[in-house]
């Protein structure tokens, strides 16, 4: 009988526990399981090469979260969606990433705890469902003890994306996460969940189905027991009936359903909410309300009986959720005032009168570093106010973070950050070159090619700036013959072409002809080139494909309805990628965001599906080989799906036969794939974590760069003359690096042999003629690269032609490249002298000896050191 009462006891726990809050989690989290394999290839690069950062931070990027320690209002907290965490301990005067080197690159929340703001909780995963392939997953819940040194995960890897996280205002070990899950799957893994003993364990202590998700969730307080949370029904779609707002008041053990005149129809969307601080039966949400026109979605309730009835707070619409609420529907309320509270959307609502009114915030906006945008930035992500001085804000939108000390009748925006999220980045020809790049809702910028300093403002300019100092700038490229003309697009297609020299642009957006009775449709991001055989010819494409020969004046439609496929499963809406051969005018491919791949061999007259052996998923890059004309590469990315898998392919007869050459890639997203122009078996590829490559055609792949924490490379382009790699990133700007050496290296092999390759000329800085002293931002380095077949320890010596050293280092050098980066500095001294200035030495204007010694290593070769050119080539060309 006991032996029966244990067999049920068991069964039922086994089956009960999860309703009771004891849930264990069995799915796993494919980043984090890549996420060995990229360490691992990581600590074994032999690709030591460096990234250059070129910024810019002169637009600045989305910001997901923003807090600061109210003791000590210096120290702020910024969360970018893709971009890290960073820390400032100085105002805002310099930031340092703090969340490098983890698995995670999504962020939706962070929190301080109340009783110790060293304690920070991250919810990793971003909480803005976008389908524009770099929607950022995350790998769970993670905490800091130490304001940011030392991170842990503390679980709940399949939460993929958090909504908020909310700690206890008296204990820091008690943590309510809202998860919002996988948001292009179902899963069971989402809701409310606590933690009561600092992440060691969590429970899930409020679950509706696989398709709701916890969205925000808020502490009284003045009464901790009492707790707010909205759910928000948002798979396969952005509303739902589940939909709603719960209430605990036994610290989250129970919760029931607050209904009593909140909406409940089946278009109930995303939901905010905000407590008061001093009485916990006065609540507020902001509501996406989408049972009525999608323009007039936004409305905010109040309840003041702790949610047993609710009352919409404003007779007049508030129009902040024009049809895109699902982005926004964050609610806060001034400490000290209850009356007063904020709504975020497109715009930031602000009323001091609980609600029955509302203005929207504006004000004077003064730039950390210059700008040309004048007004604030629109869509608002989150809100902190200061506790005991609520005239001081710190908001973050899709322009980054802007501090008010007067309530945003003034902000200061900090754009010195370097978390750029960039879609797509060109080059041109001109010397130096400039680099061009489209980003999320911070416009197409341009800018030289030179290293960022972070203690000055960046040589960067917009191309194109809309009315509210952004817009989502995607495809930017300039003219190759002519770079005063530069095409740029915006959302869905709407591409423009522009006179840098009189600062205007016309559209030149194609149409379908008239007796044309099919509709156009683009994805977001919709591709389009410039013909490397004539700067005048365009392709452009969406579900048709159009050509121009003179420059988008007029268009001619070139193909079918490309959605159509007859491979099962590929139901596309539009091009994610085209590409024309560089090495035969008019073979043209063509790939779809549900995987189809089209060639055409005739410029469009005829096309061939040659989808099979590709997976059913966003198909975003293609490079025709310069080597083979029937040699093509494509990268896959199923994001948008929730999947994670690795899809690089090759094909040898125009796409007939695909061949993956993922081999030791981790299992993570791939965004693009180039071939090396010079050398056909070097291949580069921009994934989830960073940039690696091959040098047998992707039988194996090393990470490239391994100094760059992990980051997500969204696309890559070579600078033929110069031969750098650019990569631009979806969360950290754009790198370069010069790819020279490995194809020196690789020209008929793996090398036999050490190697130091040609130093490239090295400038000295500006002089001021009144005191000989170092223009500090002149200053430039120069790299010192060479291979080793072994590890060891190095002396590197710079001679005069007599033999005497000018400087001299030492180095650990590690078997494969490695790259040291002098700044011309041969001395540095200090002195209590008042006037004293020569605190930095440089060598004279020369042709120097450099030598490399170690055991079994001595490479001998030389440096050339030239003066500056002058005050005059710091000249950048404006942007108006």
């Amino acid at each position: 009988m006991k032996r029966n009462r244990l067999f049920y006891w068991i069964l039922f726990i086994f089956l009960l526990a999860p309703c009771m809050g004891f849930y264990a989690e069995k799915e796993e989290n494919p980043l984090l399981q890549s996420w060995p394999q990229y360490l691992k290839l990581k600590r074994e690069s032999e690709f030591g090469l460096k990234w250059i950062h070129l910024g810019p931070v002169m637009n600045s990027a989305r910001l997901e979260s923003i807090q600061v320690d109210p003791t000590n209002p210096g120290t702020m907290y910024a969360a970018f969606g893709s971009g890290n965490l960073w820390k400032t301990e100085n105002n805002g005067l310099s930031w340092s990433p703090i969340f490098e080197n983890q698995s995670a690159l999504g962020i939706g929340d962070i929190a301080l705890a109340p009783s110790d703001p060293d304690r920070i909780w991250l919810g990793s995963g971003e909480s803005l469902k976008k389908a524009r392939n770099f929607t950022m997953p995350g790998t769970g819940v993670f905490r800091s003890d130490d304001g940011g040194k030392t991170w842990i995960n503390t679980g709940l890897p399949d939460s993929f994306h958090i909504g908020e996280i909310a700690v206890h205002p008296e204990n820091k070990d008690i943590v309510f996460t809202a998860v919002l899950g996988h948001f292009w799957t179902s899963n069971k893994n989402r809701g409310l969940y606590r933690t009561t003993d600092g992440g060691n364990t969590w429970e899930h202590v409020l679950y509706i189905n696989e398709r709701t998700g916890a969205n925000d969730v808020v502490i009284s307080p003045s009464d901790p027991d009492i707790i707010y949370v909205s759910m928000w029904e948002n798979y396969p779609g952005i509303y739902g009936r589940e939909s709603g707002v719960y209430k605990s008041s036994d610290g989250g053990d129970t919760w029931k359903r607050l209904v009593g005149g909140l909406p409940d129809g089946p278009k109930t969307g995303r939901i905010g909410l905000a407590v008061s601080w001093s009485d916990p039966e006065k609540v507020y949400a902001l509501v996406d309300n989408l049972n009525k026109k999608e323009h007039l979605a936004a409305e905010v309730y109040k309840t003041l009986d702790g949610g047993d009835t609710w009352k919409r707070t404003h007779d007049k619409e508030l129009l902040i959720f024009p049809g895109i609420g699902w982005y926004f529907t964050d609610c806060y309320v001034n400490p000290q005032d209850d009356e007063e509270i904020y709504a975020l959307g497109v715009r930031c609502a602000h009323s001091s009168d609980g609600g029955r009114s509302f203005h929207l915030l504006e004000g004077d906006v003064f730039h950390f570093f210059p700008s040309p945008a004048e007004t604030l930035h629109l869509d608002h992500c989150e809100l902190w106010i200061h506790p005991s001085n609520p005239n001081h804000l710190a908001l973050g939108n899709d322009g980054g973070l802007y501090v008010t000390y007067d309530k945003g009748h003034s902000w200061m925006h900090f754009n010195n950050i370097p978390a750029g999220e960039f879609y797509d980045i060109s080059v041109d020809n001109q010397d130096p070159y400039f680099v061009y790049g489209g980003t999320q809702d911070d416009s197409s910028v341009y800018g030289l090619s030179t290293e960022w300093n972070p203690l000055y403002s960046d040589r960067w300019d917009y191309v194109w700036l809309d009315a509210w100092s952004g817009g989502d700038g995607c495809v930017t490229i300039p003219d190759p013959m002519c770079p005063d003309t530069v095409y740029f697009s915006s959302q869905y297609g709407g591409i423009r072409r522009k006179n840098m020299k009189t600062g205007r642009s016309v559209s030149i957006r194609p149409r379908l002809p008239k007796e044309h009775k099919g509709e156009l449709s683009y994805t977001f991001v919709a591709p389009y080139i410039i013909s490397p055989h004539n700067h005048l010819t365009l392709y452009h494409a969406g579900n048709y494909v159009f050509k121009t020969l003179n420059r988008g004046d007029s268009w001619e439609l070139i193909s079918p309805d490309l959605t159509h496929s007859v491979s099962k499963g590929k139901n596309s809406s539009a091009a994610g990628a085209i590409a024309e051969s560089p090495l035969e005018p008019g073979l043209l491919y063509v790939g779809t965001d549900a995987g189809v791949f089209w060639v055409s061999r005739d410029d469009g007259q005829t096309w061939e599906d040659h989808s099979q052996g590709l997976p059913n998923t966003y198909l975003r890059s293609i490079c025709p080989s310069h080597h083979h004309k029937s040699r093509v590469y494509v990268a896959l990315t199923g994001i948008n799906h929730d999947e994670f898998q690795n899809t690089i392919y090759v094909s040898d007869d125009y796409g007939q036969n695909w061949k993956s050459i993922s081999s030791n890639l981790p299992h993570e997203v791939a965004n693009c794939i180039l071939e090396d122009p010079v050398h056909e078996h070097i291949l580069y590829a921009g994934l989830y974590r960073g940039v690696y490559v091959s040098v047998d055609q992707g039988l194996s792949w090393s990470l490239l760069g391994p100094e760059m924490a992990p980051t997500c490379i969204s696309d890559l382009v070579i600078q033929n003359r110069e031969m750098d790699l650019v990569a631009g990133t979806h969360g950290r700007g754009i790198y370069k690096m010069n790819i020279n050496p490995i194809q020196q290296a690789f020209k008929q092999g793996a090398p036999q042999e050490n190697i130091l390759f040609p130093t490239p000329k090295a400038q000295l800085p500006w002089f001021n003629d009144t005191h000989h002293d170092p223009r500090q931002k002149t200053i430039t380095k120069v790299p010192i690269t060479f291979y080793l077949l072994n590890d060891g320890e190095l002396t590197l010596e710079v001679k005069k032609g007599d033999g005497s050293i000018v400087y001299s280092k030492q180095i650990l050098g590690t078997k494969g490249f490695n790259q040291i980066r002098w700044n011309l500095v041969t001395h540095e001294k200090d002195s209590l002298q008042p006037y004293y200035i020569r605190y930095l030495r440089f060598p004279k204007s020369g042709n120097y000896q450099l030598f490399i010694s170690g055991q079994d290593v001595n490479l001998k070769g030389t440096i050339t050191i030239k003066k500056h050119p002058g005050v005059a080539s710091l000249h950048f060309r404006d942007s108006q």
